[in-house]
């Protein structure tokens, strides 16, 4: 009897054990497809979700608008601009010698480039210490950037407006 229990036990275990992996292994999925953009797996019946309101910077027509400003809009020069629509490139960093001067302790000396390609314009990183930042992913390449994207240089977030 006693052999019985310990067997049904050892069983019981071992189960449980494999639910828990099972459990760790599933969350771990959803949080690698949530950060990576991606919509998680639906199972079973849909439920219909609200669709909820985006903001004004991110609406339809004012994506397609060309951004014609740089604005910093956090950081030790907020409020500082520059005038873009004449410009094909635009070099940020805290150095005097950059076209847009951040004045941050965070950003390198040579932080980044904003240049335009056409209509669009991309932000690329210069090999900056403390990386640079679009729409609060790192990048490692050259980004797209739309109007009203929050651009996070070191300290400092700026943004491009019509």
């Amino acid at each position: 009897m006693d052999a019985a229990v310990l067997g049904f036990a050892r069983i019981a275990l071992l189960v449980l054990l494999w639910v828990f992996i099972l459990l760790a292994l599933t969350t771990m999925r959803a949080d690698a497809d949530s950060a990576s953009g991606r919509p998680g797996r639906k199972r079973g019946k849909r439920s219909r979700v609200p669709r909820l309101a985006r903001p004004a910077a991110m609406a339809g027509p004012a994506r397609r608008q060309k951004a014609r400003v740089l604005t910093v809009v956090e950081g030790p020069y907020q409020g500082s601009h520059m005038d873009i629509s004449q410009v094909d490139s635009v070099v940020l960093g805290r150095s005097d010698a950059c076209e847009f001067v951040l004045g941050d302790d965070y950003a390198s000396s040579r932080h980044a480039r904003l240049l335009r390609r056409g209509s669009d314009w991309f932000i690329e990183d210069l090999e900056s210490r403390n990386g640079t930042f679009v729409g609060g992913y790192r990048i490692d390449q050259p980004e797209r950037v739309q109007v009203g994207t929050d651009i996070k240089l070191g300290g400092t977030t700026v943004r491009l407006a019509p």
